[in-house]
This record gives structure tokens, sequence and C-alpha cells, in this order.
């Protein structure tokens, strides 16, 4: 595989910037059903922690199938050698993924918490 350093880049910030679009959509609707009342806040945070969980293993397994159906014209020594790149970067990028979604996993869970403490205290129509 001949590596595009621009396409390959243009990758990475797909990668990252579809895990936080996943995370900030999954967020949005596990703050509505607290909100209504529908879940409380541990099950709220559980659920959210799983897809937070989930969405970065999901999103990098698509961009490594991607870069496996790039043509490789000869292979070389520096065509193994970006390959091994590759794939050492997309598991270096998964792991800080999932670091990042604990950190927004707990942040997520504090706010949860918050709403149904507030919902708790106001009168319900």
């Amino acid at each position: 595989m001949d590596l595009d350093f621009p396409l390959f880049n243009g990758l990475l910030l797909l990668g990252f910037g579809s895990c936080a679009a996943l995370a900030l959509a999954a967020f949005l609707l596990w703050q509505r059903a607290v909100s209504r009342g529908r879940i409380g806040a541990l099950g709220a945070s559980l659920g959210y922690a799983l897809c937070v969980a989930a969405v970065p293993l999901g999103v990098w397994w698509s961009i490594r199938a991607f870069l496996e159906h790039l043509p490789a014209d000869k292979p070389s020594f520096w065509t193994h050698l970006a390959d091994i790149s590759v794939a050492f970067i997309l598991f270096a990028c998964l792991w800080m993924s999932w670091a990042v979604a604990f950190v927004v996993a707990c942040l997520a869970a504090w706010r949860f918490t918050v709403c149904s403490k507030r919902l708790g205290r106001q009168p319900r129509a």
C-alpha cells in the first residue's frame, strides 16, 4: 500500500470527528430521556458509557477496512513499513479515543446526575 499522507491524515481527522459527533448525538439522546424522567441517572450513565466505548471501535475498524482496500502497486520494504505504521497509528488512535471517551462518559454521568436531581426538585405537571 502506498501511503498517501494527506489521505491518511484526513482519515484520522474523520475518525476523531465521527467519534465526537456520535458521542454528542448519544449524549443528547440520553439527556433527553433523563430530562423527561424515562430513565434514571445511573441507567443513562451506564448506557452512555457503553455507547462511547463501542463507537471508537467501529469507526477505527471502518477506517482500517478502507485502508486495506487501497491498491498496492509494487510491494516493497517501504510498503510493508507503511502497513505496520498504519496499524500502529490506528491502534494508538483507538486507545486515545477510549481515553477521551472515558473522560466524556464521566462528565456525562455528572451532567445526568445534575439533571436528575433538578428534575426531582421540580413539581411534575
